[in-house]
């Protein structure tokens, strides 16, 4: 029996790893840049708005918070922050909040060439931080970044 199961384990049958990678959906207006575990958005999404701003969109834990205060969100490439003020927002049918900052054009670009080039993005929102690697980001984030970056 131990034979079997040691087997299966190598073969990749039990235990699998979960798939993770950066994708896109659209281009320009509307487009948007995730992370993605298994198939599905999971933690953190760039989307591309009119005027060339970006909305930056975390996920929360599952927790509710009050949409009547302002909140603080964070994230951090490869130790370099940018933070602003976000707004929440239900997360889905029975689901906690999430947390939606918009940045506005003078630091689109900036923000998006981080996440072109770092290693991981560190999301601080009030529901807690997650860490998130950045391998295959480029590619995603190019897609938006031409009409994302230009007002």
């Amino acid at each position: 029996m131990r034979l079997v199961l040691v087997a299966l384990v190598l073969s990749g049958v039990a235990g699998s790893a979960v798939a993770q990678e950066w994708r896109s959906t659209g281009k320009g207006e509307g487009g948007a840049a995730f992370f993605s575990r298994d198939g599905r958005p999971a933690g953190a999404r760039i989307t591309c708005l009119p005027g060339g701003r970006i909305a930056i969109t975390a996920a929360g834990n599952g927790a509710r918070f009050p949409a009547d205060r302002p909140v603080t969100l964070v994230i951090s490439v490869d130790g370099m922050g940018f933070s602003g003020e976000a707004r929440v927002e239900p997360e889905g049918p029975g689901g906690g909040s999430r947390f939606v900052r918009v940045v506005e054009s003078g630091e689109t670009a900036a923000i998006l060439a981080a996440l072109k080039r770092g290693k991981s993005v560190e999301v601080s929102s009030p529901a807690g931080f997650m860490r998130l690697p950045l391998r295959g980001s480029g590619k995603a984030i190019s897609a938006l970044a031409p009409v994302c970056a230009s007002p």
